[in-house]
């Protein structure tokens, strides 16, 4: 019986560290975050690694453009919010709109970033345009969210 009693409070301990570890690597993934911090950079970075494979120089984040971006976002965000109907994308020239379930950053070990990426590219041929067109220079990347999805806006100038 003491032997039993043994086994059970080392299995309850690996239980406790386990649950710890997971609880961790979900705070610290950002799901729980309405406005991912994490998200702006590696849209940037993922950018400048298109634009680098295609022997064009490099965009950097601009402080006016994350602003109107990140409003972009919060209004889309806020208007499915009071309608039933999806967020309509604010596609245009210089501006892409993106809604992204939040489950996507917190897949450890998966690159669910490199697939939401490519899969953004390949629906919306603005933003591979805007990707790849050499007179963009900035670019302003908006995040918003809800308990579900993330709202991203970039603008590009």
């Amino acid at each position: 019986m003491n032997r039993k009693k043994k086994y059970l409070k080392i299995f309850l301990v690996i239980m406790v560290v386990g649950a710890a570890l997971a609880a961790y690597f979900v705070y610290t993934s950002g799901i729980l975050a309405d406005d991912n911090p994490r998200i702006p950079q590696q849209f940037v970075d993922r950018i400048n690694l298109e634009r680098q494979a295609n022997n064009l120089p490099p965009v950097h984040m601009d402080d006016g453009l994350n602003n109107l971006a990140t409003k972009e976002s919060q209004d889309v965000k806020f208007s499915q919010l009071t309608s039933m109907l999806q967020p309509t994308a604010k596609t245009g020239a210089s501006t892409n709109f993106f809604v992204i379930p939040k489950i996507s950053w917190a897949i450890s070990g998966y690159d669910s970033q490199q697939q939401m990426f490519d899969t953004l590219e390949n629906n919306d041929n603005t933003f591979r345009s805007n990707i790849l067109n050499s007179n963009f220079k900035m670019v302003g990347i908006g995040v918003s969210g809800d308990g579900y999805n993330y709202y991203i806006a970039t603008n590009w100038q």
